[in-house]
């Protein structure tokens, strides 16, 4: 729907990714709305793991979002050119990292519904979780238009393919896939055809082989993960929250709760292990 930039503010030298919506686009209304739901949450959003956005308007008609401009690339990217990540310490710290950002959406009432690869970007500074074009306020009007699937086939949850409405439920286990698919190289609900995605997605299981990629690295985070793709949303961690606090616990439920600078601490330390 866009185009994205390398800019910089006139008479500035730091540069910025500067997203625009195409112009063939601008006089649908849906998509300029959708447009605008992106920089109000992206504004309300903030974080280490997370894209900052600097300014967001309409210049000359055109919607703009200056958004921090980030290193590296994308996860999708990452797996096509170097293969699946091998290294626990580096699979661990970006399941934390994501978790840690899912928190922060969700503190904010806020669902990101479009949790993907392509979405994660892998930066030396760690990962970030970008893109909330489709973002939707947990008690406020849904924003896609009816028919108008949100989300990516293959990382979406079961009550997605339903008449309920998508919580936060949703993205945990959007973010189980993206663990899954870190480790194995595509998601464990991976078809040929997008009827059989929706079939083993409502109706099946994920795939053992992708499971058994993320448990081979950390068994711990494969039970988190296998947590996280349950059926019932309501069995699944609430919020990202709850996820950050089941993979800190480990198995123990009287447990401290980890300090947030420990917490950053150990997803630095084992991003540092991932050769980007």
């Amino acid at each position: 729907m866009g185009t994205v930039y390398l800019a910089r503010r006139e008479g500035a030298a730091t540069q910025v990714a500067l997203k625009t919506i195409n112009p063939e686009l601008l006089d649908d209304g849906d998509l300029l709305r959708r447009f605008q739901r992106e920089a109000e949450a992206l504004s309300m959003v903030s974080g280490a793991y997370t894209a900052r956005v600097l300014d967001s308007g309409i210049d000359a008609g055109r919607p703009y979002l200056a958004m921090e401009l980030l290193d590296g690339r994308p996860l999708d990217v990452h797996l096509r050119e170097q293969g699946p990540i091998r290294t626990p310490a580096a699979l661990r710290a970006m399941a934390l990292a994501l978790a840690v950002a899912l928190s922060g959406v969700h503190r904010l009432g806020l669902v990101h519904r479009d949790l993907k690869p392509a979405n994660i970007m892998l930066t030396s500074a760690g990962p970030r979780l970008l893109d909330f074009g489709i973002a939707d306020l947990v008690d406020g009007t849904r924003l896609t238009r009816t028919g108008a699937g949100p989300g990516t086939l293959t990382y979406m949850a079961p009550e997605q393919f339903g008449e309920d409405r998508a919580g936060p439920a949703a993205d945990v286990w959007a973010w189980a896939c993206c663990v899954v698919c870190a480790a194995h190289g595509a998601s464990p609900f991976a078809a040929t055809a997008p009827g059989a995605v929706i079939r083993r997605i409502v109706d099946g299981a994920p795939e053992p082989a992708a499971l058994a990629a993320v448990h081979s690295l950390d068994p711990e985070l494969a039970a988190a993960v296998a947590r996280a793709l349950t059926a019932d949303p309501a069995a699944r961690p609430v919020d990202g929250a709850a996820l950050v606090e089941l993979l800190t616990s480990h198995g123990n439920p009287h447990h401290e709760p980890t300090r947030v600078d420990a917490l950053r601490e150990e997803i630095t330390r084992g991003w540092r292990t991932l050769a980007l």
